[in-house]
């Protein structure tokens, strides 16, 4: 019997060490859009980026999962994440500036994409808002307050997920 116990107590121990950490993200968020960050601290869509390449000065791709504690945007790499630096400058907004905006206390959590943002310094592309929810807390999606959910996907992306692009 106490063989049993301890190689159970063993095997849950050893399980929840090498466990990954999991994503907090709202509930209905079913995405497979990449999060686009500018400048180390812009969170943006495609239209901040523009389509001519040569207002691109660098791009790089996150595609693994890295350690929560290393990495300021873990919680936002579920999908992926690319990396861009721009020849131009990028209009934003704080969180704090959008809570205020809306009614919330300025240090309230803030998401994107139905994704937490965990650091406050993150900023939000001003011409990516494509639209601005305010969620009530409730028993599905437990928050203990008020918070704002702030969408870069158009609706069609958030239904079907976004285009996957060829490299060519």
């Amino acid at each position: 019997m106490n063989r049993i116990l301890f190689t159970l107590i063993f095997t849950f121990l050893f399980s929840n060490i090498y466990s990954q950490d999991s994503y907090e993200k709202l509930p209905f968020t079913k995405t497979n859009c990449p999060t686009i960050i500018i400048e180390k601290d812009i969170i943006a869509n495609e239209s901040a980026i523009g389509t001519k390449k040569e207002l691109i000065v660098e791009m790089s791709i996150l595609k693994d999962k890295p350690n929560r504690k290393e990495h300021k945007f873990f919680n936002l790499t579920e999908n992926g994440i690319i990396f861009v630096t721009l020849k131009k400058k990028t209009a934003f907004r704080t969180q704090t500036e959008l809570n205020e905006f809306f009614g919330i206390e300025e240090n309230n959590r803030v998401y994107v994409n139905g994704y937490l943002i965990e650091k406050s310094n993150y900023k939000i592309a001003t011409e990516s808002i494509m639209e601005v929810e305010l969620i009530e807390p409730n028993s599905e999606n437990k928050l203990k307050s008020k918070t704002i959910n702030i969408w870069t996907l158009t609706k069609e992306e958030r239904t079907n997920g976004c285009k996957k692009q060829n490299a060519n």
